[in-house]
């Protein structure tokens, strides 16, 4: 069972947490919406770009499907860019990107049948998660 919290931040009364009751399945500290756009990664390590694509989109952060190839773990910085829609715009090169930090993996073949793909929580850094917010 998950409690829903308010909070009442100065910069932003309307902000929403969903915290975990007890069991801390659940935590999130914005509200999230279903949109399907998308990505391009640069992983800095191997200076590699792959596509990926939004499952659910936050002013703090993404939950993402990649390629089961992509080499993330949690804890890595990449700089991410989301398209605007599927019609094949281009996306963005690496100085318009965003940084960002992968939060989980979840490899499990229940998120993917095919096992193709891969399922990853990305949390937008401090700075630009602030600077969203500003605007």
């Amino acid at each position: 069972m998950m409690t829903l919290v308010t909070d009442q931040s100065p910069a932003r009364e309307t902000n929403m947490k969903i915290e975990p009751h007890s069991d801390g399945a659940e935590r999130r500290r914005g509200l999230r919406i279903a949109q399907a756009r998308p990505v391009k990664i640069f992983e800095h390590t191997t200076s590699r770009y792959f596509p990926g694509e939004t499952q659910d989109v936050s002013a703090t952060g993404l939950r993402i499907e990649l390629p089961v190839s992509a080499p993330v773990r949690a804890g890595k910085l990449l700089s991410i860019h989301v398209g605007l829609s599927r019609s094949g715009e281009t996306l963005a090169n690496r100085r318009q990107m965003i940084p960002a930090r992968v939060i989980w993996i979840d490899r499990s073949t229940k998120a993917d049948k095919t096992g193709n793909t891969m399922t990853a929580g990305i949390e937008f850094l401090a700075s630009i998660a602030a600077h969203l917010d500003a605007a």
